[in-house]
This record gives structure tokens, sequence and C-alpha cells, in this order.
């Protein structure tokens, strides 16, 4: 297998999002770019500088159809646990499967190509007390699969990796199929209840600045992202700020860095 470099896995990626778009444009299904992917074509109109992926939010119920219907071919798959329960998050990844993506110290079930990630667009409890409580309730799940998920403790101090462990090793008894059960539990929980906050609810990794108003999601304009257009939230800007704070501004040089460890392969 020949190694990718970066240039060319955000070229899969992107050849990723244009598919998933005439798939979504094909079959009626809502989708809005996401998270650094969005930032991305608000400000630099394409990929951060030192990032490495691409993600969408699909409503719940246009995302509960794609799962279903989607059908898959030699070389792009659909992902979800829905889909296939040895796969481990509880959201969906769109694959190239001429490629090979291998994360460092982490087992995902199945063996995946490069990918974009799909996550649903939940409700979350019209509370917005209950709402912060969900988010606590479904982190913990996150964390505790994450750990289900690792090869090997990943702390640097030693008495904090020998506590990882043992950790590790009781919530891998319970398994990974037990958290994301869990997760989209939660999830279902305000399942097509009207509500005021929407959000990335199955994967909260922005915790309480996931819980967004809804009428950010009420309409749509489009976006620049590598040369192509895309589906975003008309209230972006709100969006943005929510989860990034002042978003127009670059964070400090030491924090421009990935966070994702994998290497890629073309087959």
């Amino acid at each position: 297998m020949n190694q990718l470099n970066l240039n060319e896995v955000r070229e899969i990626e992107l050849n990723l999002l244009k598919r998933f778009k005439a798939y979504c444009e094909e079959n009626d299904i809502r989708y809005f770019v996401s998270n650094g992917t969005l930032l991305g074509a608000v400000k630099y109109k394409g990929f951060i500088p030192w990032d490495d992926d691409i993600d969408v939010l699909v409503p719940r119920e246009d995302y509960n159809r794609m799962v279903e219907d989607f059908e898959d071919s030699d070389q792009y798959r659909m992902f979800s646990f829905e889909r296939n329960s040895k796969f481990f998050y509880p959201f969906a990844k769109f694959c190239d499967m001429t490629t090979r993506k291998e994360e460092i110290n982490m087992d995902n079930g199945v063996a995946l190509g490069i990918d974009i990630d799909i996550f649903p667009l939940d409700s979350w409890n019209d509370d917005l007390g209950k709402a912060k409580c969900e988010v606590k309730k479904i982190s913990k799940a996150m964390f505790r699969l994450g750990l289900t998920k690792m090869a090997k403790s990943d702390s640097i101090n030693r008495i904090k990796r020998f506590i990882k462990s043992i950790f590790m090793m009781f919530y891998k008894v319970l398994g990974s199929k037990y958290f994301i059960k869990q997760i989209i539990s939660f999830c279902k929980k305000t399942d097509g209840e009207k509500s005021g906050y929407l959000g990335c609810k199955s994967w909260c990794v922005y915790g309480e600045r996931e819980i967004i108003p809804e009428h950010v999601f009420a309409d749509t304009i489009e976006v620049e992202f590598e040369g192509d257009k895309f589906s975003a939230p008309a209230g972006y800007d709100v969006y943005l700020r929510s989860l990034y704070g002042d978003y127009e501004k670059d964070p400090p040089l030491e924090e421009q860095k990935t966070h994702h460890k994998y290497n890629a392969y073309r087959i």
C-alpha cells in the first residue's frame, strides 16, 4: 500500500463531499457543512490550513432515511451503527474503500477508508437546563466509549496511565456497543419533539456549546469550499460563534495543528 500525504487525503475527502452532495440532491436529503469545514469555508473558502477532515450535519429524519436507503458500491460505502453493529461510532462515515485509514491506538471495529463524518442533527430538550444535563450524560458515554476503543492507555503520567488502564479494562467488559446504544438512546429521547435547540448531540465534543438555537438551521445558504458550492446553515455566524467564540481570529500558533492521529494508504 502507498501512504498518502495531506494533500492527497484532502483531495479524496473533497471528492467524497462532492459525491455526498450529489446523493443528497438526488434523494432530497438536507445537509449542512459543519464544524471546521464550515469555519474553513467562511474564513478560507476551503480547508483550514492545519485541518484534515470534513464534517457534515444531516437532520435526524433525513439521516435515518439515508442510513437505511444508501446503496454501497465497491468504492464508496456508508458506515453507521444502524447499518453495521461492528462499526464503533454513534454517527456515520462515508468512505472511499480504495484507501485505508488506520487510526493510531484506536479500534473502529471495521476497516475504514478515507472518510467524511456525517453527524445527525438532533433536538435538545426545550428546557436549557435539562439540555445541559443531556450534554453531561452523553459526554460521559462518549468518554467511556473512547476507552473501549483504545488499544492502550495514552496518558504520559505513569500513575494516570495506570488508573486509565483500570477503567479501560472495566469499560471494555461492557463493550463499545453498550455505550453506542446508550448515546443513540439519549439522542432519540427528544427525536421528533419541537425544541428551540438543535445540535450535534451524538458526538458533542464542544459540550454545551453544541446547544444551538434552532433558527440557525431554519434556512440554508451556499458557501464556497475548495472551488465548489455546498449547503450551510443560514445562521452560520451564530453557529460558529457558539462553537469557537471569536472565530474570525486565528488561534495561537501552538494550537494550529490537527488533533487526528492516523496513517492513510492507497490500496
